[in-house]
Formats: C-alpha cells, sequence, structure tokens
C-alpha cells in the first residue's frame, strides 16, 4: 500500500510540474503600472476618468490589468472605488506593479494588448479602438512567416517582416547576418536594377528563388553595356516609433536645412525631394516620404509579396530606386503562380497602421553619468544634426535626429544615391555619401550600428563618422575616457 502511495505522489508531483510548466509565466506577461490607465507615468484622476469610461460608455481600454486595482482578477466598481480612495481619502494604493512597470503578479484572464510606456513594440497611446485592434492584427502579421503558397517569391530574401525586423521585439532592427545587398547599374545619380534575369523588383539583390533556380548574379559591367555596377550591403533600420515621423510636417524638415552652410559651422544638412513639394522621411538615404510606399516596396523586394495600394497617393522620392514595383496608386505584380495582391488590402493595410503607430522603445534611467554624457553630447555639436526634438502632430518626438542627409565622408560612402536632395552650391549632385541622421531614441538597442552594421559598439560607430561631422569626431575622440563613457552611457539611457 505504502508502494503504491508513493507512486501517486510522484506522479501528483509530476503532474503538478507539467501544470506549473505549461501555465503562462508571470516573467512573459506584458509590462504595465496599475492604475496608470492612460499610460501617461503618473495615477492621477485622468487615470479614473479613463477607467470610468471602460466600465461604464466606451468598453475599450488597451490593458485591462491595468484597471484591475485590486488584482483580484477582476475589473468592476470595486476597482473604481479604491481607485478614487487612493487619489483623494489616503485609501491602500493599488497592487503590484505600482510606481514601477512590472509584469501581474497574479495568474488570471485580464490580459494587456499593449502598453507602451513600459514594453517594447506596443502602441502609442491614444488610439481609438478601431485603429488599435487593426494595430494588433498589423503586430501579428508582421510576424507572420509567408510560404510559397501564399506568394512567397519567385525572388526573396526573408519568409517574414520579422525575419528582418526583430531586435528586441517585432517592429525592430536586424543582426548582422540579416544584411541584404544593392546592386545598382548605371552612373552616380541614374541608377537602375540588373537587367538579367527580368523580374527583380529593385537594386535589391535576392538571395532566394523559388521554385529551385539560379539566383540573380551580380553583373560584369561587360554584362550591362559597359557601365558601372554598384554593389553595397544594408542592415534593416529599426521600425521602432519610425512611423511617427509621418507627422512631422514639411515645415518642420526644411527649418533646420542648410545646404548652403550659411552659418558656417560645417554643418549643411539638406532635405531629399522629388521636386514637387514630397519630402523624404523613411529610409537611410530618406527615399520615401510615405510609409504606405516604403513598407510596399520593402515587402515586394524581400519577399516577393504583392500588394495593391492601401492609402493610395503615397509618393516616394525616388520612384526608380525604391522600385515599389508600380506607381503609387497601382498593384505590384509577379510572375509566380499565385494571383495579385499576394495579400489583402486590409491585411497590408493592418500592416501599416503597426508601423505608423508602434511607440518608440521606452528610454532608460538617466543618473548623473548620463546627465554629464548629455551635457558633453551637446557641447561637442552632436546635437547640430541629432537634434534632441522634432515637433510633429502627435506632439514632440525626441528622436534624436533632424531628417535630413549629411556627408558622412568617403570611409561611409556606398556609391547609392536615391532622389534629389535640395540643391546645394557646396554638392549640387546627389551623392553617396549621403546619409539620414539616424535617429537615437533606443539606439542601445538597435545594434550592429550604420547603414551596413559595420560598427559593434556606439563607440565605433561614433569614429567612424567624417564629413560634416568630421570635426566633431575628432573633439570626441580627443575626450579622456571617462568622458567618452559618460557619452556612451547618455546614449544607451535613450
Amino acid at each position: 500500500m505504502k508502494f503504491h502511495l508513493h507512486r501517486l505522489s510522484v506522479f501528483a508531483s509530476v503532474w503538478m510540474l507539467l501544470i506549473a510548466l505549461m501555465a503562462p509565466s508571470s516573467l512573459d506577461a506584458r509590462d504595465f503600472m496599475r492604475g496608470d490607465i492612460n499610460e501617461d507615468g503618473s495615477v492621477n484622476i485622468a487615470d479614473g476618468v479613463n477607467m470610468l469610461d471602460y466600465m461604464f460608455v466606451s468598453g475599450f481600454t488597451y490593458c485591462v490589468d491595468a484597471n484591475d486595482i485590486d488584482d483580484d482578477g477582476d475589473v468592476n466598481v470595486t476597482d473604481a472605488v479604491n481607485l478614487f480612495g487612493y487619489l483623494f481619502s489616503g485609501a491602500s494604493p493599488p497592487a503590484a506593479p505600482f510606481t514601477v512597470c512590472g509584469p501581474d503578479p497574479t495568474p488570471d484572464s485580464l490580459g494587456c494588448e499593449s502598453y507602451a510606456t513600459c514594453t517594447m513594440g506596443d502602441a502609442i497611446p491614444g488610439l481609438d479602438q478601431d485603429t488599435f485592434e487593426s494595430f494588433v492584427r498589423g503586430r501579428e502579421l508582421t510576424a507572420k512567416q509567408f510560404s510559397p503558397e501564399e506568394g512567397l517569391g519567385p525572388f526573396y530574401n526573408a519568409v517574414s517582416c520579422a525575419s528582418c525586423h526583430s531586435t528586441p521585439v517585432v517592429g525592430g532592427s536586424a543582426p548582422l547576418y540579416r544584411n541584404f545587398f544593392f546592386a545598382a547599374v548605371g552612373q552616380l545619380g541614374s541608377q537602375s536594377p540588373i537587367w538579367d534575369p527580368p523580374g527583380v523588383p529593385s537594386i535589391v539583390m535576392p538571395s532566394y528563388t523559388y521554385p529551385f533556380g539560379p539566383r540573380p548574379a551580380f553583373p560584369d559591367p561587360s554584362q550591362v553595356g559597359n557601365q558601372p555596377v554598384t554593389v553595397a550591403q544594408r542592415n534593416a533600420p529599426p521600425g521602432l516609433g519610425v512611423g511617427l515621423f509621418e507627422q512631422v510636417s514639411n515645415q518642420e524638415i526644411a527649418s533646420r536645412a542648410d545646404p548652403a552652410d550659411s552659418d558656417g559651422d560645417g554643418i549643411s544638412g539638406r532635405f531629399n525631394t522629388d521636386g514637387f513639394g514630397n519630402m523624404g522621411r523613411f529610409g537611410y538615404k530618406l527615399q520615401a516620404n510615405f510609409l504606405e510606399a516604403f513598407l510596399r516596396g520593402a515587402i515586394n523586394n524581400q519577399m516577393g509579396i504583392t500588394t495593391d495600394p492601401f492609402f493610395g497617393s503615397s509618393g516616394i522620392v525616388s520612384s526608380s530606386m525604391m522600385q515599389v514595383g508600380a506607381s503609387y496608386d497601382e498593384s505590384t505584380i509577379d510572375g509566380d503562380s499565385v494571383a495579385d495582391p499576394e495579400i489583402s488590402v486590409v491585411d497590408f493595410g493592418d500592416i501599416v497602421i503597426f508601423s505608423q503607430f508602434v511607440a518608440p522603445s521606452p528610454t532608460g534611467e538617466m543618473g548623473p553619468e548620463e546627465q554629464l554624457g548629455e551635457e558633453i553630447f551637446a557641447d561637442l555639436g552632436c546635437v547640430k544634426c541629432h537634434v534632441p526634438e522634432i515637433e510633429s502632430a502627435y506632439g514632440p518626438l525626441a528622436a534624436y535626429t533632424d531628417l535630413l542627409l549629411h556627408d558622412m565622408g568617403p570611409e561611409l560612402a556606398d556609391g547609392i544615391s536615391m532622389g534629389m536632395p535640395q540643391f546645394s552650391p557646396i554638392s549640387p549632385n546627389t551623392t553617396g555619401s549621403e546619409w539620414r541622421t539616424q535617429p537615437l531614441w533606443g539606439v542601445r538597442l538597435h545594434g550592429p550600428w550604420l547603414h551596413d552594421g559595420r560598427a559593434d559598439t556606439l563607440h565605433e560607430a561614433i569614429i567612424l563618422h567624417g564629413g560634416e561631422a568630421e570635426s566633431i569626431r575628432q573633439a570626441y575622440e580627443a575626450l579622456p575616457a571617462a568622458d567618452q563613457e559618460a557619452v556612451i552611457r547618455f546614449l544607451e539611457a535613450l
């Protein structure tokens, strides 16, 4: 009898362990702050109003868990009483996590779909319910792996948007092994894709074909009419927060342009344009001014997935180089056996919404060393290009960019030109050494750095700056090691 009881005890222990392993772990839960319903980093009367609206009016909230003030697994009038009691009559504060971000310590059925203040890859606060639900679907589609039966190919580099935009979360950047190649035929300023095989939609070189066949090869100049062939690498740019640049006006971008260096500070940033009033906001060369076109190009170039326009009339600064494969209001098509478009307008629209409204990464702690680094960063002149804030219809964006092109010197030149930068008497033609001022919010999370991932550390990225940044780089290199480290600590807090 004792033997059987022992066996039963062991079986029960193993079964309980399996249940525990299969249950959702609090470590995997979405971080949030209880009581901070509107995600502004504090708990006040506005959160009480939002809670009452959720309970009695709209029935919508991003994070139901944040409304569960007493952490009993249910949101009801008691939670409202407890919150207002805490705010106005000295009652107990909300249950953990409170004052700091954290997961729900108590397993329950309540969910938290998004909490951008605490969690990377979530939606900016303030979206209406329909837009937020589209955002959530778009996040799932961004992580979806496509198959040839769904339209993948015939030329492709990846099977999912998140194949490249994965670090540290869906929508982020790419590890170095995900680099891809450009191959541009022709003179700088009038380059085009390779000629053979036909159907390669852009200068992006595909690594794979389906059904299995020879991969496109980098051509020899003799194969393309003795025109020059330029080959370059790219590392996928981070996507967290950058969709908000659509809400930055042309006037805001143009206000900082100084193509003739009229103030004599050595900085001559200029905007990228199509000559018809459209200014670039996206891409390392600022080659796209609307996310829809940028994404249509990427999903076609990298995955061979064809699309119909979502918003329509989404202009691109450089149509020959961006190569969505069609004009703004036309469908992209390819030659595989799957009917075009290979993703529906609704699904592609959800991907666009996700990219438009995914929030920047939460910032780190700003202690004394980080604050010193911020001062040195400004004193060096880094803020001439990495402007701490730019205005947008959404509000100030602490992106540390001016959304302008700057000449970064011959060491970083790749020989690829995109668009038609603002005329400059200093450098009137499009040049292969001009790059967008890379936004620095969340920069600690997006290594390797620079357009091709050649920098393994932020320090390396700084000392590879040249051109307009040459004197600033030299000043940084002349700093004591402790001051250089303070600058790095500041960047790591952004």
